[in-house]
């Protein structure tokens, strides 16, 4: 009884002991030896070897405690979560210092894997005529067995000596194959939103180990999002570069060279990743390796760096799909729409992104179009979908302008078209039958 009396005693003291002599230590100084603790143990009334007092220092076991409640499932917990925990005992520290210190993850590596198979959904371009070489990107959007269809610019396959597209002349290469040119067919393409689509056929294509089809993402690419373009400028070498998205959705004018059409107002998102000469038509990717947009264009304004513009990929990719399918054969509603300046952004805490929202409003019905007497001024619509079959194959809600003329890309011959609007306080849907005075080539 004596020994597990007297051992709370003796870790106090030896606790003591401890710490007096890290004082010195960190002092720096040299005292004289001192006794043990078992020696000051002996003074202080222990009875027993030296051993015996040790033994005397080791308490019970304990019983196992009792399992604990489950713990409720966790929701939708975000980095930004996290990094909100993180200041409160980190104050001022910033979103690259928490990553630092709490995920493990090698940006640079990152990067360089989503290079190196972005790469291989690239293609470089020539186009010859009698007068001269032009220069160009693309990217392999589908694969057939053998055979590519690729989307590239509009201007880059137009001959500006010509003013018009080469039907011969055309040759695709790809990453490492710089020597062996592969006939390439213009399949259709607009110069409205500078997309073009090609058709090459060769064994390589077959070969995933050397190429593969670009992944898709459809959404509209974040503010702030890395953007890294893959393409061919200076002489068809193979370039990486690397930005964010610098603005998500704008508007610019492009006319192409020798063309004697008005210029065209394409939507486009602005990057600072660089591009120059010769990447028109090539992949800008996110960092998960997604195809966001086709670079087009970079501003000429020699007061400015580091503007340069694409076109998303979900504008691209539709007007591909309708290429591909139809040979480009796009059906108009007949209306205008408008915003009324009630453009605003709206956070999406699922999502944890920032989006753009408008009301879109009808503000013109062309007389005779595929809308009239169904829709009317003032009306504002809200979403729009295909109905093919009897049922619904697509659809899109109506938050921009632009939403609506773009997803009529999608449509088809004999597809309905089915709106939906509020008409004051009421909402109201109408289906309208696509007809062959509403279809018009891209």
């Amino acid at each position: 009884m004596t020994k597990r009396r007297f051992s709370a005693a003796a870790a106090a003291i030896i606790a003591l002991i401890t710490v007096t002599i890290m004082l010195f230590c960190f002092a720096g100084c040299r005292g004289e030896n001192g006794k043990s603790a078992y020696e000051i143990a002996v003074e202080n009334g222990f009875e027993g070897t030296e051993a015996e007092w040790l033994e005397s220092l080791k308490g019970e076991d304990g019983a196992d405690g009792s399992n604990g409640h489950d713990g409720t499932d966790g929701t939708g917990i975000t980095v930004n979560d996290l990094y909100e925990a993180y200041l409160e005992s980190h104050p001022g520290a910033t979103m690259d210092e928490f990553l630092d210190a709490y995920l493990d993850i090698d940006y640079t590596n990152n990067i360089a894997d989503v290079a190196n198979e972005a790469i291989k959904s690239g293609v470089a371009i020539t186009v010859r005529s009698n007068v001269a070489t032009s220069l160009g990107s693309g990217v392999i959007y589908k694969l057939d067995g053998s055979t590519a269809y690729i989307i590239t610019n509009y201007h880059v396959v137009y001959d500006t000596h010509t003013r018009s597209i080469p039907t011969d002349g055309i040759s695709v290469y790809i990453y490492n194959r710089y020597s062996e040119p592969i006939k390439a067919e213009y399949l259709g393409g607009t110069s409205d939103y500078d997309i073009a689509v090609l058709r090459a056929t060769s064994d390589v294509f077959a070969d995933e180990t050397l190429v593969q089809e670009a992944k898709v993402d459809t959404g509209e690419p974040q503010l702030g999002e890395i953007c890294i373009a893959v393409g061919t400028p200076e002489e068809m070498q193979f370039s990486v570069t690397q930005g964010i998205v610098s603005t998500q959705s704008e508007y610019i004018y492009t006319q192409v060279l020798g063309s004697s059409s008005p210029a065209s107002r394409i939507r486009v998102f602005r990057t600072d990743t660089a591009l120059n000469s010769g990447n028109s038509g090539g992949g800008v990717y996110n960092a998960q390796g997604e195809l966001i947009g086709i670079a087009n264009a970079k501003s000429n304004d020699t007061s400015v760096d580091n503007i340069c513009y694409a076109i998303p990929a979900v504008i691209a990719v539709n007007i591909a799909d309708n290429i591909i399918e139809t040979g480009g054969t796009r059906y108009m509603l007949g209306i205008t729409l408008t915003n009324d300046g009630s453009t605003t952004t709206v956070y999406d805490p699922d999502a944890d992104t920032i989006e753009t929202v408008e009301t879109v409003t009808v503000s013109e019905i062309t007389s005779g179009g595929l809308c009239d007497g169904s829709l009317q001024t003032g009306d504002v619509l809200t979403s729009i979908a295909i109905i093919r079959d009897g049922e619904v194959a697509d659809s899109c809600d109506i938050s921009r302008v632009f939403n609506a003329s773009e997803f009529m890309f999608k449509a088809r011959a004999n597809d309905t078209i089915r709106l939906t609007f509020t008409r004051g306080s009421e909402t109201m849907s109408v289906d309208i039958a696509l007809t062959a005075d509403s279809a018009a080539e891209l």
